[in-house]
């Protein structure tokens, strides 16, 4: 093709003005500044001296973070200290505190899950089968997914939920 030079200019602004739309639509999580900060939180579950402070930090991350935990549910990782003591805040709660005897890192994410979100599928808190993590993990994706549809490949840690 032969472009005069008016058209081709026109043809290179149009590109250049579309790339950065382009560019976020198809940014990956690590690009968000929330997805580094959980994916480091993360990390620091499995090291016994910030596993405490990540359990906490992650949970004053709010609910803004859910898509992001959510995401690394698939993480077997074995927790050094396997025990997490967590501030009831349910209003028909008994007790001030909830304790959990956990053993991978998908255990406290999903106790984190429910603490920020009121929401619980799986009993897993306490120890669990691999067979009773993964349906936990696929409830939660599903949840996240229905829950925040800007976030569901997000939410299915990065593959497209059916």
């Amino acid at each position: 093709m032969i472009f005069k030079e008016d058209s081709m200019h026109k043809m290179i602004k149009v590109i250049l003005l579309a790339l950065p739309i382009v560019g976020c639509a198809t940014s990956s999580p690590s690009s968000d500044s929330m997805a580094r900060r959980v994916a480091a939180l993360v990390d620091e579950t499995t090291n016994p001296r910030t596993e405490m402070q990540a359990f906490e930090q992650l949970e004053t991350l709010g609910p803004d973070a859910a898509p992001y935990i959510v995401h690394h549910l698939g993480d077997m990782r074995p927790l050094p200290i396997k025990e997490i003591e967590l501030a009831n805040g349910s209003p028909a709660a008994f007790e001030g505190v909830r304790h959990y005897a956990l053993e991978v890192v998908h255990d406290v994410l999903s106790a984190i899950l429910n603490q920020i979100s009121g929401v619980s599928f799986e009993f897993v808190y306490n120890g669990a089968t691999s067979r009773t993590r993964e349906m936990d993990k696929v409830r939660w994706q599903t949840w996240c997914a229905s829950t925040y549809p800007a976030k569901a490949v997000i939410c299915s840690g990065g593959r497209r939920l059916q």
